[in-house]
């Protein structure tokens, strides 16, 4: 095992057992300035006295209701080997201890709080941007975890790279009842992130710094992605003009919990995804990007406007699916879609077509008492994927 591996475990194993600031993170915060008052910044609802002079880096964290972990994700920041930054703490609208944990931070210089209403993550990442005064904004979510030698590594990619727009790094998945789960690696080198970037998004959101003027240019985080994929729609446009690249090690650990987006919001995010990968090619065949003027979170309403292929439609039935049952929907919802994914099974696979189109909507019609129709599908699904068949009635 390396000597970096090492340290990561070291540093986790730290986190967990709640070590102070002065033990895991060698950082201490400065004085408060003479006379000790804390000046409100100017473009905040609630904020610290800035440093004189521009900083390098901008931190941003967006946070909603986040006191349990809030702390830790500050400390991170504060115990970075490269100290010339900002970190911008977005309250969006939080009902908790939120704001009176980020307060606690006052006498650091460098630590700003900004209050707004709650109007969600997409929201609060684009008054982050907006608020920033360095070049370079790094983003970080209230939940995870900044190794001490992130800010200083993007920072001297970027410098390195001036056409990147965005450099993220690889990730290690943990949880405090678990402790380290995984470490996801992503591709590296410009060529191969711009490859990995036509199937799927081979950058994580809280791992990332950013050249601020680009993303701005490119219109920020989209309000229609507000439940998901807001960063790949993100990254998808501003690599039609630049590079983004990954740096091939790990200096974020994400947190994996019960509240946390990923878990509460998969099939949203899937759907986002999606659209987001069907908005890109309308773009580079020279169309109207369909999000455009989508100001609201996207649902499956918004479709029409994509004029989707036949293949692209099977793309998304699967999570169509999926969020009939968060919705107030009726059998008769999920049995519509089930004969329109059964109309396009020949683009996509029998064991997709059988687990996550034709199973819910069994399961909606005999809890409905439809049993005729369920039979119906169920007969479908055992000619087309026996075995995912069998799986459907040995849950029912």
């Amino acid at each position: 095992m390396s000597k970096g591996w090492f340290e990561l475990i070291e540093s986790f194993i730290l986190i967990q057992r709640g070590h102070p600031s002065g033990e895991y993170f060698p950082f201490q915060p400065p004085n408060p300035p003479p006379g000790g008052n804390l000046k409100m910044d100017a473009y905040c609802c609630d904020g610290f006295h800035k440093p004189m002079g521009q900083p390098q880096v901008s931190v941003v964290i967006p946070v909603w209701n986040g006191e349990r972990y809030l702390k830790q994700a500050i400390e991170s920041i504060l115990a970075q080997d490269f100290v010339d930054f900002e970190l911008i703490v977005i309250d969006d609208g939080s009902t908790d201890r939120s704001a009176e944990i980020v307060s606690a931070f006052a006498h650091d210089p460098r630590v700003a709080l900004h209050k707004q209403a709650n109007a969600g993550v997409v929201a609060a990442r684009n008054a982050g941007l907006r608020l920033a005064q360095a070049e370079f904004v790094a983003f970080l979510d209230a939940d995870d975890i900044a190794l001490p030698g992130r800010l200083a590594k993007q920072v001297a990619y970027l410098r390195a790279h001036p056409e990147a727009a965005v450099v993220g790094s690889n990730i290690t998945y943990f949880s405090d009842a678990g402790g380290v789960i995984r470490t996801q690696k992503f591709p590296f080198g410009e060529a191969q992130v711009a490859i990995a970037l036509e199937t799927g998004n081979p950058l994580a959101q809280p791992s990332v710094m950013l050249r601020k003027a680009l993303a701005i240019d490119a219109g920020g985080y989209r309000e229609a992605f507000r439940f998901g994929a807001e960063d790949y729609d993100l990254w998808l446009r501003l690599a039609e003009k630049h590079p983004l690249d990954n740096l091939p090690e790990v200096l974020t650990l994400y947190r994996i919990h019960a509240d946390s987006l990923t878990h509460r919001l998969r099939h949203e995010q899937t759907l986002g995804a999606l659209a987001a990968s069907c908005a890109r090619r309308r773009r580079i065949a020279g169309l109207i990007d369909p999000v455009d003027g989508i100001l609201a979170p996207l649902t499956s309403a918004d479709l029409p406007r994509f004029n989707l292929s036949k293949e692209e439609e099977a793309t998304f039935m699967p999570s169509l699916l999926g969020m009939l049952s968060k919705q107030d929907s009726s059998a008769n919802d999920y049995a519509a879609l089930a004969r329109r994914a059964w109309e396009l099974r020949r683009f996509m696979s029998r064991g997709r077509l059988v687990r996550h189109c034709l199973a819910p909507a069994i399961s909606a019609l005999r809890k409905s008492g439809r049993y005729g129709e369920a039979f119906g599908l169920l007969a479908r699904a055992l000619v087309t994927e026996p075995l995912s068949a069998i799986w459907i009635l040995l849950r029912s």
